[in-house]
């Protein structure tokens, strides 16, 4: 997925989750203020009903009053004793209400009222019990109790008239907040329809747009590995076709090669001293070149047959490979004197003929080029974690380093022809060891011998107990 695509499947998730998140807001908001304004006249409910109390207990002043004046009977005074403490109560109820300023002034000059009511009732009652029924008319007479009730009534009709309009505007409060709850509902619903369309058939689009292009990668990677079939099959073929001619060439090129050999070297025998000087040098000449030409040609077929050749694996002491590396080379090590060391070596299952030509040819190859010291050569190998690496380290003059790949190069010699060889050994030691699954690298320095290493799997080995017979490996091509 592109760096766009991935932006806008953010931006789509972003509102997907904005959207629903941002109107869940929005009516959680709603409904505290709907719930907020239900508290508010739950409130209000129960102040006008407390206000209507008040009326009561004025009523229940004037009963009392005039009962206990007409009557005497102390029954009276307990309605009276009730209206005090029943103001009192609803008094501090009425304390810090949710009615509105001015209702609330009305509220607390009711209250004065009642209070002033109670106190001329309860004034009238004390002179009765003091100086009799005539004094406490004559006290009722003079007192203003009727314009007090009137009052009274008058402010209880007024707040509850104002409790009522302050109620009625509450109602429409939470009607205008239900009805935008709704609404938010259900445009939210609808916001929310139209953002799951687009998001599916954005989803739908990327989707279509992935199938097409895992169908064009997909049919691109066909094409690709059709193409990548016919040139591998061109190149084996190129190859075949190659090492063909490399054989065939190298294979025609012996016989009149031998040809002239031959002939060289008899003129040589025959006429050498007759002839003058220049005559026996040239032909010193001919004589060396065509021996030079008749091992690059054997170096040559002896590449090709490694390419072409199978491999029979047998289980194979590399003690017993170095060995025969030392037997072969007996003579060019006797020549030089030089001394081989050579530490416990592993068995592993290799081609016993191809790994001894790769010890002789680093043996043969550590000798040629020896420095003025007797060569000293040391062979050893230790386990590297799934390889065995061997080390094939001398004396002898070494190379820079910077020319490490280079000795492994066909026909590649670092010293010219100072030393003899085709500078073909340390390629087809390198190719066997790659054959069997392993590398070969080089590490020297000028004047300080030089060290080469080849690893192969520890699988050879461990499969060495396994399969104690011959086992045959097809041509490599």
């Amino acid at each position: 997925m592109s760096l766009p695509e991935k932006s806008n499947t953010k931006a789509r998730l972003a509102i997907l989750f904005a959207v629903p998140l941002a109107f869940s807001l929005l009516f959680f908001l709603v409904n505290v203020a709907a719930e907020h304004n239900d508290t508010r006249l739950l409130r209000l409910e129960n102040l006008v009903s407390r206000v209507a109390v008040f009326r009561s207990v004025a009523n229940d002043a004037e009963v009392g009053e005039h009962g206990f004046l007409l009557t005497g009977d102390e029954r009276y005074l307990t309605i009276l004793e009730s209206a005090n403490t029943r103001v009192v109560t609803e008094a501090s109820a009425l304390t810090g209400n949710d009615a509105e300023a001015d209702v609330q002034q009305q509220i607390s000059g009711l209250v004065s009222l009642i209070k002033h009511r109670l106190a001329a009732a309860n004034h009238v009652i004390d002179v009765q019990r003091a100086n009799g029924f005539q004094a406490a008319l004559q006290v009722a007479k003079s007192d203003d109790a009727q314009e007090t009730m009137n009052q009274i009534r008058r402010k209880v009709d007024l707040v509850e008239n104002q409790l009522n309009h302050q109620t009625a505007k509450y109602l429409d409060e939470e009607r205008y907040l239900t009805h935008w709850a709704f609404l938010f509902f259900l445009i939210g619903m609808l916001v929310m329809l139209v953002v799951l369309v687009w998001l599916y058939n954005s989803f739908v689009s990327y989707i279509q747009a992935r199938d097409s292009a895992e169908s064009q990668l997909k049919a691109l990677n066909a094409e690709l590995e059709r193409r990548i079939d016919e040139r591998t099959k061109e190149l084996q073929h190129f190859n075949e076709e190659l090492q063909q001619f490399a054989y065939v060439a190298s294979h025609d090129l012996q016989e009149p090669l031998r040809t002239i050999t031959s002939f060289t070297q008899l003129l040589a025998s025959r006429y050498k001293g007759r002839l003058d000087e220049d005559a026996d040098e040239f032909i010193g000449y001919i004589v060396s070149s065509s021996r030079r030409m008749t091992d690059l040609i054997n170096g040559l077929l002896a590449v090709v047959r490694l390419r072409k050749a199978g491999q029979t694996r047998n289980p194979v002491s590399f003690d017993e490979l170095v060995e025969q590396a030392r037997v072969s080379l007996q003579a060019l090590i006797r020549e030089n004197e030089a001394e081989i060391d050579t530490a416990s070596l592993p068995s592993l299952i290799v081609d016993q003929v191809q790994f001894a030509q790769v010890f002789q040819n680093l043996i043969s190859n550590a000798i040629k080029y020896r420095s003025e010291q007797s060569p000293r050569i040391r062979i050893e190998a230790r386990r590297d974690g799934s390889n065995w690496v061997f080390c094939i380290s001398d004396n002898g003059r070494g190379f820079d380093q910077q020319f490490a790949d280079r000795v492994f190069g066909l026909f590649q010699r670092l010293h010219g022809r100072e030393v003899e060889g085709t500078g073909m050994g340390l390629s087809i030691a390198r190719r066997i060891v790659e054959r069997h699954g392993g590398r070969m690298w080089a590490e020297s320095k000028e004047g300080e011998g030089s060290k080469f290493y080849f690893s192969l799997p520890v699988s050879l080995q461990a499969r060495a107990k396994d399969q104690p017979e011959a086992v045959v490996v097809g041509e490599a091509g």
